[in-house]
Formats: C-alpha cells, structure tokens, sequence
C-alpha cells in the first residue's frame, strides 16, 4: 500500500491499495461516520431528461462521502463504499447517496476524527509487506529460463539464460549441457537472492524441468530450500513469469504468511485454553481485568469485531487496546476470512495470551 500521511494532523491520510491485500486492509480501516474521497463516474442527468436511473451521461468526478457502510466480497478485486455526498462539483447535488468503486491503483483520501493507534499499526503493516514482499520467479524449461524480481506493485524481469539443449536420444550431451544450463541459472539465481533479499523464490515451468531444476538447486546452495515454492505453468522464459502473476500467485504467498501467523496465534491460544493451564483468558471483561494487572503478554482481536462496533463500542475497544500497549501487550488483529479469525470470533472476538496466570 502506498501511504502518505503529511496531513495526519488533521485527521488525513491518503491511500493507494496495490493489491487484494491491501483492499481488505481499506475495508477493515474504513467505518461508519468517516470521510472518504475519491475519483469515481456519477450519472448526471440534465433537467429535460426523465428520472430514470440508466438516463443520464456518466462522467468522472471527484466525490467526499460520509460512510454509512462499505462491502468486500472474499474474491472480489473492489471494495464498495457507501455514502451520503458531502464533497461534489456543482452539477453533483450534496445529500444524495453515492457509492465509491475503490479498485487496485485507486487512490483514496480518508479523513477521521481520531486515528486509533491500531488502525495506524495496520497501515504500518500494509506499507512493510508492500517494502519486505520481494519474491524471485525462474521461469524455466530445457534451454531456456528468465529470472524475475517481483513485489506487489512491479515485475523486472532481470536476466534471461539460453542454451543450446541436445534431444534425449544423445543421453550424455543432453544430459552434460543440462547440468551446464542449471549450473548457469543456478549461479545467477543465487546471485539475486542475495543482491535483492528476497523472501521466496518461485521456481515454475512445464514438465519435469522445474522439478530437476530444483533438486540440483537445493543440492548446490541447501540454504536455500526453505525458500522455495514449485508452480506449474504452460511456458518456460518470461511467458512463465506472467502467468505466474496472472494467476495471482504472488498474492497467494503473501496472503498465507498473514494466515500462518493468524492460525499459530490462535492455536496457541486453543492449547492453553484446553490445559486449562489459566495461561489464556477471553471475553471482553475478563481481558479488560487482565490488561489491568499487566498479564496481557499478547492480545487477540477479531477485524470482525473491531468492524461491526457501533460508537460506544469501537470508543471500548479503541481504549482497551491503548491500555494493553501501554502495559507492554502486542495486538494482533485476527482475520475471520479463513478458519482461526472464525474460531476466535465464536469465542467473543477477543482473547489474550498472559504472561503469568491470573485468578478469575
């Protein structure tokens, strides 16, 4: 996500998603009663015309809405977000309901009367994954490989390797210039992950060549193992490399790191809960009693839950995550779009990870 924050002051941020991730971000950020603007086509109708909803010429317009709600499907690559126009050209009656189609490159101007501090920590986190997401991609078949740099918002496409390949009937020329050709991809493979720190590489292509390739790899640098990831495409060389992207692939690997962490946390908190072992409590009253005796080592709280506060409510929850910070808890704000972020929301919404036990 691209942040600017220069008018935090008065209560401004401006966004930019970059990716599926970062819309979900925008949904979980956004509540009712903030304002939100936005580049978006508005029908406008010239007073000779009927009052017919499809009457009217769309044209592009800079819109202020006041939220009264936003939509997010699961798959869905647009965030909705309605309103009641408070900022509108002349020709764009003030008072009238509006919704704002915010998509991937859409940027967004939030204005909020207060910017709890877990929301700010949200968009801290949306611009790391945008600064630590650097994922390499060998796109590769006999003879031929690309090698890609990829993040979420740029591909660059960095070094191509071609060679020469004798057919399987002459076994050992085959088989000694595809050694040669791994052991060239390999090198210059290893090279980028280095000089570009990247967090996993991908190594896609059809066949058995991407399998082969990946067994010498893991033979001539071990420490990369962990790092790797085998996808299946049509092509080899930068054909691979698109549709590696084209079928969101790099979003999936970032997506299941927040999953993983989300399902540890979660887990964990299950465990204890099971033992009975009091190093664990839930429910909004007895974390608030925990927070207060600084037990509170790691707090759980659903996105779900922090969502679907009213007023009174989210001025509850905003308070008691400010307390259990400034007794030296960490909150980690639990997605419900996949099977943990579910359990926790069953038990409440909210749990905590204690330091030590404590006696209800």
């Amino acid at each position: 996500m691209k942040v600017y924050r220069g008018k935090l002051d008065r209560g401004e941020v401006t966004l930019t998603p970059e990716s599926l991730t970062d819309l979900w971000h925008l949904y979980n950020i956004i509540v009712k009663g903030d304002n939100v603007y936005a580049r978006t086509f508005r029908r406008i109708r010239s007073p000779d015309e009927t009052l017919r909803a499809d009457k009217g010429e769309k044209i592009p317009v800079y819109l202020g809405v006041n939220v009264e709600d936003t939509s997010l499907h699961k798959y869905s690559n647009r965030l909705r977000v309605k309103g009641i126009i408070t900022s509108a050209p002349e020709t764009v009656p003030r008072g009238s309901h509006h919704t704002l189609n915010v998509e991937i490159g859409t940027p967004i101007k939030i204005i909020k009367d207060k910017w709890p501090k877990y929301i700010l920590a949200r968009i801290d986190e949306s611009e790391k994954v945008r600064e630590e997401s650097k994922l390499a991609i060998v796109s590769i078949e006999d003879g031929e490989a690309s090698i890609a740099i990829v993040d979420s918002y740029s591909v660059d496409i960095i070094n191509n390797i071609n060679m020469n390949i004798p057919g399987k009937r002459y076994v050992s020329q085959h088989d000694e210039a595809l050694k040669t050709f791994f052991s060239e991809v390999s090198k210059a493979l290893n090279q980028v992950q280095i000089d570009k720190d990247v967090r996993k590489i991908i190594i896609a292509g059809p066949g058995f060549t991407k399998d082969n390739f990946s067994k010498y790899l893991t033979n001539k640098f071990p420490d990369l193992k962990n790092k790797l990831i085998l996808e299946n495409v049509s092509y080899g060389g930068a054909n691979g490399i698109y549709e590696v992207i084209n079928r969101g692939i790099i979003e999936k690997i970032l997506e299941e790191n927040k999953v993983i962490e989300d399902t540890r946390l979660v887990e964990e908190f299950f465990t204890h809960l099971a033992k009975e072992d009091k190093k664990v409590t839930y429910g909004l009253d007895s974390v608030k009693k925990a927070i207060l005796y600084g037990a509170v080592d790691k707090l759980l709280i659903t996105d779900e839950k922090l969502k679907n506060a009213d007023v009174e409510e989210r001025t509850k929850n905003d308070e008691l995550l400010r307390q259990a910070e400034e007794m030296g808890g960490k909150i980690h704000v639990i997605s419900t779009l996949h099977r943990a972020g579910e359990r926790l929301q069953a038990f409440g919404g909210i749990a905590a990870l204690l330091r030590f036990p404590i006696s209800e």
